[in-house]
């Protein structure tokens, strides 16, 4: 691979990324074993043994889940068994009045310091005390909140990807590239404590590059130092390991650590091993099943009455992950539960209130329509998330509408809801199809408006309910007003409707007439040879465009 700019972060003075040599990172994680001088004497035999920085982790027992001793809370097997969520982390974190002294320590002796914040008290902890960069754990990865709110930072972030599915990482990546931050590193893991050498898929490493087009690194609990080279031959940016003075002293973590000697001869070979090659695969490995269950999820935190409103206060983000997914989190708050659910319960979509309409939108200009909806006294919700089949199947909502909706409702869903699914469409259908409709529906000349139809396989191609033509003075509009309002008379149309909608009383119409279909990249070519701007008038827009085609209104 070549060097690329775009494929690289600065941390200090240190570049990281495609040509750089590999970035060292030395986990001491719980290996300090409550001694701030133990912990202070392995930061010096880290930067002895040549690593590039020491990292910590920066949490408690009670940001990381509740003290509950039910079955969900427990440990059933791999090198905790036995153990209890709180109490284990309670012997492993790291005391948070200790990390500025050794911040101050890693500073002294000339060796990066890194920490890993497990919720948004930790980041803002850190932030007091300067870190210049963040790691984000394998087992957070899932709690986009968190990762949004390290990523706006504007920081450098070094993200583990152990368990994760590609849909995951996109997540993750996206959710970081929201908030502007492109300051970002992943890293293929095999989250078992130890790990296999022969399910650590390094191939994977490689296909991460072409995937994401990011440096790509490895964060190894496995035995040695065959993986960390291999990884390094493969292209990996940055490695991970444990590292402890002895595994002869105590500890949670001590059984997978690198001694000093371990690690400086991991070092010396680090670009001298030949490749232990495997094949690219992503999602939850064989070995991982059992770690899986113990990845963030949505709990009840506070005994919850039959028909009472999921609140910030009663259900949180925590370990384990037998509850829905931290992604769903703006989702279900203010939903409301059909039955009484006890702390230390995961929270689940079958445990949601039945027959309620839920509201599909991903954009703030549908805002007047859901609270309308809303003040009719209707049972609604806004989603904001794709919906699943098994969501539906568990929620068992009355009626779905989406509106401004950018996923494509899968077919499974539509399946499980025939004829009660509807769709929101600021174009008037048949003509009109897929991104941007009203941009096209100004530039091809056809009829202009507003649909209500119901969702079928096809995209846009269901029957339709209702719908209303509008007529725009292109010489006078631009593309902005013409949005606001279509937005506008689809409220109306929607109001003035909704009760038969609600009802099921109007009877559909196929669809007839001549339509066609835009991607974005229909859009993209057009906008990369004529100037653009939602605010310019449309008939200017048109004539810049005729000209850039080499036609003529006029001819």
């Amino acid at each position: 691979m070549g060097e690329k700019d775009h494929l690289k972060i600065k941390i200090g003075n240190r570049l990281i990324g495609s040509g750089e040599p590999a970035y060292l990172i030395a986990e001491m994680s719980a290996n300090h074993a409550g001694s701030i001088e133990r912990a202070k004497e392995i930061i010096h035999a880290a930067k002895e043994s040549g690593a590039d920085c020491i990292k910590i982790q920066t949490y408690t027992p009670d940001t990381l889940t509740i003290d509950c001793h039910n079955k969900y809370f427990q440990v059933n097997n791999g090198t905790w068994e036995g153990e209890n969520l709180y109490s284990l982390y309670g012997k492993a974190y790291t005391p948070w009045e200790w990390q500025p002294q050794l911040k101050a320590e890693a500073d002294k002796v000339g060796i990066d310091f890194l920490s890993t914040p497990f919720d948004n008290t930790a980041v803002d902890f850190l932030e007091d005390m300067g870190l210049e960069f963040y790691k984000i754990a394998s087992f957070e990865m899932i709690d986009l909140p968190l990762v949004e709110y390290v990523a706006s930072k504007g920081k450098p972030i070094i993200m583990s990807t152990g368990m994760a599915t590609l849909e995951e990482i996109r997540e993750a990546v996206e959710t970081v590239y929201h908030t502007g931050n492109r300051q970002l590193v992943l890293l293929k893991c095999s989250s078992a404590y130890p790990a296999d050498p022969a399910q650590m898929y390094l191939r994977t490493i490689t296909d991460m590059q072409k995937r994401f087009d990011l440096p790509i690194g490895l964060s190894d609990h496995s035995m040695g130092s065959m993986s960390a080279v291999t990884a390094v031959a493969l292209g990996a940016s940055v490695i991970e390991k444990h590292f402890c003075l002895s595994r002869e002293i105590e500890n949670p973590d001590a059984s997978f650590s690198m001694t000093p000697e371990e690690y400086k001869q991991m070092v010396q070979d680090i670009r001298n091993v030949e490749a232990a090659l495997g094949t690219p695969t992503y999602g939850v490995e064989k070995q991982e099943e059992s770690s899986r269950v113990f990845r963030r999820s949505i709990f009840v935190v506070k005994d919850i009455p039959a028909g009472a409103e999921l609140t910030e206060e009663n259900i949180r983000i925590i370990r384990p992950g037998y509850g829905i997914k931290p992604k769903y989190w703006k989702d279900v708050l203010g939903m409301r539960t059909d039955h009484a659910m006890e702390r230390g319960t995961p929270l689940t979509f079958d445990a949601l209130e039945k027959g309620s309409i839920l509201f599909l939108t991903n954009n703030a200009n549908t805002d007047g329509l859901y609270r309308w909806l809303k003040e009719q006294g209707e049972q609604v919700y806004r989603v904001e998330n794709k919906v699943t089949a098994q969501m539906i199947a568990q929620m068992k909502p009355s009626l779905m509408i989406s509106f401004n909706y950018r996923h494509i409702i899968p077919q499974e869903v539509l399946d499980l809801m025939p004829g009660r699914v509807i769709n929101l469409h600021t174009s008037y259908l048949p003509y009109n199809r897929g991104s941007s409709p009203n941009f096209f529906s100004f530039l091809e000349d056809t009829p202009k408006g507003v649909t209500i139809h119901l969702m079928s396989a096809g995209l846009d191609e269901g029957d339709i309910l209702c719908q209303r033509e509008l007529h725009f003075d292109e010489e006078k509009e631009t593309f902005a007003s013409t949005y606001e309002a279509l937005l506008q008379e689809m409220e109306k149309l929607f109001r003035e409707n909704w009760h038969k909608i609600r009802e099921g009383s109007i009877i559909p119409v196929k669809q007839t007439g001549t339509a066609t279909y835009h991607r974005m990249k229909d859009l993209d070519a057009i906008r990369e040879k004529v100037d653009f701007d939602w605010n310019m008038k449309i008939a200017d827009f048109k004539r810049a465009y005729e000209k850039a085609m080499g036609k003529d209104r006029n001819s």
